[in-house]
């Protein structure tokens, strides 16, 4: 008989992102599963008329942002200092949630209910600590559920790459710190945030320029200067003194999709969503959870070759999906198994935490 660990028992009575992490990986395979058919030569229409503005609004409006709220319900205790603000109303975000993916076939702002009273409560939050420096993850989430309203979904893919570019500039290096045995990320690198505030803004101009003009010169020169920075920032993070770490690196990895997808806003314009979508958004968004996950386990760096396929597999959809641009008429076929990749991704994340996402610690 082992002996009781109160620490664990904490954990597990504890776990408020579980639900949300759960919906996250049964949703992740079901944004591409009508793709499958349709690839296949069959004919979806009677179920959902317009595919890809569904399959968009799906993965920006609806896995994404179950993570999302999982995250930002862990971590804004812990960000802001104080206890949760309405923390028996955050449960109500599942049914909202649910009721949206449900919706969404046929009503395209389903969404916008669950993102909206989501916004509110991290404002809730942020507003009563009165906490500016994460003011910028309200406003965001804000726009994020002004853009279901609108069926916004490029707009939706631009401002969940600024929060990826916001939580993951924090996660990064707090991992790698971490992982060093480092004291805090300052021991990392020095933080200039005049460097910090330019890089942003250099990316917040090359985004706008993809939304309006995506096809113009002075879109690609920002673009591509929005790269440099965005590159040079994750040097200093020293992603490569974790290759022995494969939750760690993943982190690095999916981050270098923001950097690439904007160097192909003007070399390759056909990889650049599914770069940040795929790429920045799905690959950090399952190794953020898993992360997570290993944290309330008590085995925030563990190994595991299931999780570690998990990353593998997204990164060979990113790649096939980059086949598939290139690739004519046999363009469906590398779809297709992009597809396949992207869902296994999502079954061997269920295999290895599925247990407890459902039951917790036992």
């Amino acid at each position: 008989m082992t002996p009781h660990d109160p620490d664990k028992a904490e954990r597990g009575l504890t776990v408020p992102f579980r639900p949300f992490f759960l919906l996250t990986a049964l949703d992740a395979p079901l944004a591409v599963g009508l793709w499958v058919p349709a690839l296949l030569g069959w004919d979806v229409s009677n179920v959902i008329a317009d595919l890809p503005g569904w399959h968009g609004r799906a993965l920006l409006f609806g896995t994404l942002p179950a993570m999302m709220a999982g995250f930002l319900r862990t971590a804004l205790p812990r960000w802001t200092g104080r206890p949760l603000v309405g923390a028996r109303l955050w449960p109500l975000l599942v049914p909202l949630w649910l009721a949206g993916r449900a919706l969404s076939p046929w009503v395209a702002s389903a969404h916008a209910p669950f993102l909206a009273a989501l916004a509110l409560l991290v404002t809730a939050q942020i507003a009563a600590a009165r906490d500016r420096r994460n003011a910028v993850v309200a406003a965001l989430v804000g726009a994020l559920a002004g853009a279901a309203l609108c069926d916004a979904v490029p707009s939706a893919l631009a401002l969940s790459l600024g929060l990826v570019m916001v939580l993951g500039g924090r996660i990064a290096p707090s991992l790698t710190a971490t992982h060093l045995g480092l004291p805090s990320k300052a021991g990392l690198f020095t933080e200039r945030p005049l460097f910090e505030r330019v890089t942003a803004l250099m990316a917040t101009c090359a985004l706008v320029g993809w939304l309006v003009e995506p096809n113009s010169g002075t879109t690609a020169a920002a673009s591509l200067l929005a790269a440099l920075m965005q590159a040079a920032r994750m040097l200093q993070w020293r992603g490569w003194r974790t290759l022995d770490r494969p939750s760690v690196l993943a982190v690095h990895a999916a981050y270098a999709c923001i950097p690439l997808g904007f160097a192909a806003v003007a070399a390759s314009p056909g990889m650049v969503v599914h770069l940040w979508t795929v790429g920045a958004l799905g690959l950090m968004g399952f190794a953020v959870m898993s992360s997570m996950i290993r944290k309330h386990a008590g085995n925030a760096f563990g190994r595991s070759a299931v999780v570690t396929g998990c990353y593998a597999l997204i990164g060979l959809a990113i790649a096939l999906r980059a086949v598939a641009a290139a690739a004519g008429e046999d363009g469906p076929l590398w779809l297709l198994a992009a597809a396949g990749a992207w869902s296994a991704a999502s079954f061997l994340f269920l295999a290895a935490f599925g247990r407890f996402l459902v039951r917790g610690l036992r």
